[in-house]
């Protein structure tokens, strides 16, 4: 694979470049990135590790052309490939960018696949050809390198034996790789990307993809800070990060510093490509020895989004993890009786087991699961004794316990065990007819208005997905909540809109973010509920902070 930097001012530009060309397709990979020439220049005169570079004509601090000479007079071992973006007006920067070394150019007005590929396409051939059997070599034996060095750390991170199971106290290779982990401060972060209910359109759909450009922002704002770092794809959606601080620092900057950067991070992914992360950071430690105690921390942190919500960050002396097993809440015996019988007061039960297990705080799906794997399994055992099985309550093909360990939150998990709890009532007394609890429809509906505000949605819609006409759920909306359905989506959504306003997200982008696609529209709103247009709250925002 040829590793690819991509050079432009503009992170969007950045982003769609990634995100558009079918890069391995090409025998490509994007490995870094850049917000001017005087950061690429950096990176590519240290490592000597980019086979192919895109470069925008234009940028502050260092241009296009200036970096192509430095390449030039540098005569590195390992030198990019280099294909420069420029405007219309750009042609006579392209001659001499072409005289630099540059092979060819892409128009910024024609950034999409159709003229982008081609111009790829013929770069690597030429990269194909100008390799030869050294270069190939010395390649493979940067890649096989960089495979043992990921083998070594996620085997150190995962596995508490992994040290004394392979002898690496005898492999002069490891010794060497870890002398630049000597005298640093090391803190281990586990990185888990939310993902929705298991059961939704959206399961797994582009999960892959997701991890590839969430480890691509965060390799960009590592490479910005200048911090030393190792990240590691651990499992699908988990990405395990090394920092490393001086060992001087006091707790006191090591801890704002950890802070500061991944709520930068945390802020960019969500902003970038509306994912929101869930990240557990260990206490820090300086001996190598003690890096798979200290993942295990962070993931377990970073696994409190099941009771806790998404996109939070966990430190360990600011929650208490319970790793004991938690009592049952409720008597699943006497529910599953009343069920049989056609008792409702099966319901009561159901809802205060599930009430007092949304109030333990500080929980993950893996403290948990016995709670939950009981009552499955007394499901199971009343449907073997009418004849029946889990196909008869469940939509797919999995086994209900395969299920359960795959929610992320737990009230996504909740809401599945109602739904499957009623309909194995409904499957028992077909003949008996039953209304939903006003406040828990009210529950389950402000859940799905907090998930998908963000998209054209209204009350015929949602009461639609409720099951229940739109009258009733407008009475019952005003009735629990003291305000109309319309209200409370547009208070979600000036609340977000007002977060995204004190970063440096476009307007426009910001409007169609929350659920607006005329800004005019988005603006007459937002100044109706702060008082002021949003560019002015803005303003306001950055003289308060100044």
């Amino acid at each position: 694979m040829f590793r690819v930097m991509i050079v432009d001012d503009e992170p969007l530009v950045r982003l769609a470049m990634s995100a558009i060309i079918p890069w391995s397709e090409l025998d490509c990979e994007v490995v870094a990135e850049a917000a001017d020439g005087h950061e690429a220049w950096e990176r590519i005169s240290r490592q000597q590790d980019i086979d192919l570079m895109i470069v925008d004509m234009t940028m502050p601090i260092m241009d296009a052309l200036t970096l192509l000479s430095k390449l030039q007079e540098a005569n590195l071992a390992v030198s990019p490939v280099s294909i420069v973006l420029s405007a219309y007006s750009d042609f006579d920067f392209v001659r001499q960018a072409f005289l630099l070394g540059a092979v060819d150019y892409i128009k910024k007005a024609n950034l999409d696949p159709e003229h982008i590929i081609p111009v790829i396409e013929k770069a690597v051939n030429q990269l194909k050809e100008n390799t030869i059997s050294s270069a190939r070599l010395s390649k493979d034996h940067r890649d096989a390198e960089l495979k043992q060095r990921e083998s070594w750390l996620r085997g150190l991170l995962c596995d508490k034996d992994y040290m004394y199971s392979h002898n690496l106290t005898q492999d002069d290779s490891f010794s060497q790789w870890m002398l630049q982990f000597a005298n640093f401060q090391h803190v281990l972060v586990s990185v888990k990307s939310d993902k929705p209910n298991p059961l939704t359109d959206m399961t797994l759909h582009g999960s892959s993809d997701n991890d590839v450009h969430v480890a691509r922002i965060i390799k960009q704002g590592m490479e910005i800070v200048k911090h030393p770092y190792e990240l590691l794809q651990i499992q699908e959606g988990e990405l395990a990060l090394l920092l490393c601080f001086e060992s001087s620092t006091s707790f006191l900057n090591l801890r704002g510093y950890v802070m500061e950067l991944l709520d930068s991070l945390r802020n960019t992914v969500k902003n970038f490509l509306n994912v929101s992360l869930s990240i557990g950071v260990a206490e820090s430690c300086t001996d190598w020895k003690s890096w798979h105690l200290r993942y295990s921390q962070a993931s377990s942190l970073a696994s409190l989004r099941f009771s806790e919500g998404p996109g939070r960050v966990y430190y360990p002396e600011t929650v208490s993890i319970h790793d004991k097993q938690l009592p049952t809440p409720y008597d699943y015996t006497v529910m599953m009786y009343l069920m049989e019988k056609g008792d409702s007061k099966w319901q009561q039960q159901l809802y205060t087991g599930l009430n007092q297990l949304s109030e333990m705080p500080n929980v993950s799906l893996e403290n948990s699961l016995p709670i939950y794997e009981e009552l499955i399994w007394n499901i199971g055992a009343l449907l073997h004794a009418k004849g029946m099985n889990w196909t008869h309550v469940i939509e797919t093909r999995r086994r209900p316990y395969e299920i359960v360990e795959q929610f992320t939150f737990r009230e996504d998990l909740h809401e599945w065990i109602e739904k499957l709890v009623f309909r194995l009532a409904d499957l028992l007394h077909p003949d008996k007819i039953r209304e939903e609890n006003p406040q828990r429809l009210v529950e389950r509906v402000k859940r799905y208005v907090e998930k998908n505000y963000c998209n054209s949605i209204t009350l015929g819609q949602v009461s639609e997905w409720a099951q229940v006409t739109e009258s009733h759920l407008s009475k019952q909306f005003v009735k629990e909540t003291g305000e109309h359905f319309i209200e409370y989506v547009t208070k979600l959504r000036i609340n977000e809109a007002t977060r995204l306003i004190e970063t440096d997200m476009k307007m426009y982008e910001i409007a169609v973010k929350v659920g607006y696609e005329n800004p005019e529209h988005f603006s007459r709103v937002f100044k109706k509920y702060r008082g002021m247009s949003p560019q002015k709250y803005r303003d306001n925002y950055a003289r308060k902070k100044d």
